[in-house]
């Protein structure tokens, strides 16, 4: 491509031959109307202006030829040296239409799919998604129709030779024309293998510690029983330490298993008639005593009697998980509110405190397995920092979404959208 300054040295060379070009006219006008002239000095000088107007034109139309040769040759290298990376790249290429048509792909796209390479164009590339998965399509659909830009979505696609799909990180950017997109698809079959061997090791692993921690805490049950009526302090205080720990043990083992189901897939939905209002008001039941303790005042916007047909397991474990980190982190005499409203086929679920909040550069990281704020962990010793991992894996297997917004000691507002019936 031409430089600023050629382009610029050029252009500023126009607008003195022009200059010069309008004073020679203008300085012709001039002699022409004040002062007598013969029909020499007359063709002489509107030779000159001539010969000027026939330069300017000149420069103009060759620095104008000159530049649009450039450009094209230009762009001619680099879309060269593009087709010869795209075609030998071994990251999976395809260019598709908005409506998913494919119109080009390189080997590794093909070799990705086991297909052959010449069987790809023409299809329709949200066909190469696997039936079978809970991804989706629409979703994919709509965007790449939109013309947004996609980064790393884990895609499951159909294999030519295999029943079983093939899991790439799918990226989609817009390409060339505003109809064109460009997908990039990045091989991590082996990795989810390897994640679902772990979640399947993690789901057996805890559902076998569950009946050694029961047993524990039934002859804990026994023991304070039986021994109620000559119990010592010291015993009494050792015996609640041990049931505090085993609930502790327990409620692990469950948001282990909760994760587990949830990331291998295992999870099975079922929707039932959940009335809204009632629903609150016994999560709110559950954390009364804390609520009482701490004398928390809870404000409702809850009013309005409705009935959605959801999972109600999952959505306890969203709403329970929200309101569970509400109460732990306030202060005395906190606030906590809790709204729902339902818009059409969608219910709009908010919970905000004025607690301790989230410092703002660690909310991109909030919904991550293990991670907990640091203003979180120096408040509150106890928590695994899997309830909110587990909270937006419960929103995405009911098709939501979840948003989060909080500063250090400002409080936190969480917007959970769900699609219901």
């Amino acid at each position: 491509m031409p430089s600023k300054r050629r382009i610029t040295i050029l252009r500023i060379l126009e607008r003195v031959v022009l200059a010069v070009f309008l004073i020679s006219s203008l300085g012709a006008m001039w002699f022409f109307f004040t002062l007598p002239i013969t029909s020499y000095e007359l063709v002489a000088v509107v030779g000159v202006v001539a010969l000027l107007l026939a330069v300017l034109v000149y420069l103009q139309t060759k620095v104008d030829q000159w530049i649009i040769v450039t450009l094209e040759q230009t762009n001619f290298v680099q879309d060269d040296v593009f087709s010869s990376l795209y075609d030998r790249s071994p990251v999976a290429y395809v260019t598709i239409n908005k409506q998913g048509i494919i119109s080009e792909y390189n080997s590794a796209a093909a070799k990705l799919l086991q297909t052959e390479i010449t069987t790809l164009q023409g299809k329709n590339f949200f066909d190469l998604i696997h039936a079978d998965s809970t991804f989706d399509v629409s979703v994919l659909q709509g965007k790449i129709a939109a013309g947004l830009t996609i980064t790393d979505i884990e895609t499951p696609l159909v294999k030519a030779n295999a029943a079983d799909a093939v899991w790439a990180l799918l990226s989609v950017f817009a390409y060339r024309s505003s109809d064109m997109r460009l997908v990039s698809l990045v091989d991590v079959t082996e990795q989810k293998k390897i994640d679902t061997a772990k979640s399947e090791f993690v789901a057996l692993a805890t559902h076998q510690l569950r009946t050694p921690i029961a047993a524990i805490r039934w002859n804990v049950e026994l023991l304070q029983k039986n021994l109620k009526a000559q119990m010592t302090e010291p015993q009494e205080r050792y015996l609640t330490k041990i049931q505090r720990n085993v609930l502790r043990m327990i409620a692990l083992i469950n948001d282990f298993l909760s994760v587990s189901k949830l990331e291998m897939g295992t999870y099975a939905t079922n929707k039932e008639a959940t009335v809204l209002s009632d629903f609150v008001t016994a999560i709110l039941d559950e954390f009364s005593g804390k609520i009482a303790e701490k004398q928390i005042v809870v404000t409702r916007d809850t009013a309005a009697d409705v009935t959605i047909m959801t999972d109600y397991r999952l959505l306890h474990i969203i709403v329970s998980n929200l309101v569970s980190n509400a109460v732990k982190y306030l202060h005395q005499q906190g606030t906590l509110f809790i709204s729902y409203q339902v818009r059409g086929n969608e219910m709009v679920l908010t919970i905000k405190d004025n607690g301790i909040g989230i410092p703002q550069n660690e909310l991109e990281h909030l919904f991550t397995k293990f991670y907990r704020a640091s203003n979180a962990q120096s408040h509150q010793t106890e928590g695994t920092g899997l309830g909110l991992y587990i909270v937006k894996q419960s929103v995405e297997q009911l098709g939501g979404g979840i948003t989060v917004d909080s500063d250090t000691d400002k409080g936190a507002e969480f917007v959970v959208t769900l699609p219901i019936q």
